[in-house]
């Protein structure tokens, strides 16, 4: 069993770096003896996890690695992750908790759990989130490539939607400005922009490729939900949304 450990942790060493190493390299990244790594890179080798470029001898993951690696992401169940990690946030937060996609007219919800406490908030499976007034929009709008959201942007300003930042009204150009403040701190947050009263915080979830899949949100009543930068909502959405993504193959980690 100790051997298979050993052997697994030089593998994860190879998958955490983005080419090839050295021996010595993977031996310290490993934490091993360079001598006893390399006993191991050669079993691992034999057996397609591990192989070696012939021209310098650095060692990178093999094609064994890469059949158990696609074999893994086939049996991915997104919407089953994502259905477990809503139901724990929505436990631990006691407030409602929806998980959305980005769909042709913008941030839909796919998943939906309703909290106990009272919170006027009309929507069901299916519904459409403004991109420029809502938590989820916003984080869309700054994960996802501008040629996608922009022109759900552009229309909903056209259509005469006036976005809001506590209470304030936001231009076309003060919104973009948000939008790059919401992809550096990783979370966007709402008081009463989307629906008076009702406050929301919304999280990204990435893809093995880092792109965005899905977004996370908890939403109440004002007052009621404490969305505080870096308070208990912040920390408790950030971890759902960072154990899914890890759920989803994504290597980095989350801003918060």
């Amino acid at each position: 069993m100790q051997s298979v450990e050993i052997g697994l942790r030089l593998a994860f060493a190879l998958a955490e770096t983005d080419g090839p190493l050295a021996l010595r390299e993977l031996a310290e990244k490993s934490g091993l003896p360079a001598s006893k790594a390399h006993r191991y890179l050669v079993s691992l080798s034999r057996a397609g996890i591990v192989e070696q470029d012939q021209r310098n001898g650095h060692y990178d993951l093999g094609q064994g690695a890469l059949v158990l690696g696609i074999a893994a992401m086939g049996r991915l169940d997104e919407q089953r992750f994502a259905s477990e990690t809503l139901s724990d946030l929505h436990q631990v937060t006691n407030q409602t908790a929806a998980a959305l996609v980005w769909g042709t007219h913008g941030a839909t919800i796919v998943l939906r759990k309703e909290s106990l406490r009272p919170t006027t908030v009309n929507t069901r499976i299916g519904s459409v989130l403004s991109t420029i007034s809502s938590a989820s929009g916003r984080v869309f709008a700054a994960f996802l490539p501008r040629e996608i959201v922009g022109p759900q942007v552009d229309a909903e300003f056209a259509q005469g939607t006036k976005p809001t930042y506590l209470g304030r009204a936001l231009d076309a150009e003060e919104f973009w400005k948000l939008i790059e403040k919401t992809r550096r701190v990783g979370v966007a947050r709402v008081r009463g922009d989307l629906l008076s009263g009702v406050d929301a915080v919304s999280a990204p979830v990435f893809d093995h490729e880092g792109k965005i899949v899905m977004v996370l949100s908890v939403w109440g009543g004002h007052g009621v939900l404490d969305i505080t930068p870096h308070g208990n909502i912040d920390r408790l959405l950030t971890e759902a949304a960072a154990t899914l993504s890890a759920r989803l193959g994504y290597p980095g980690k989350h801003v918060l």
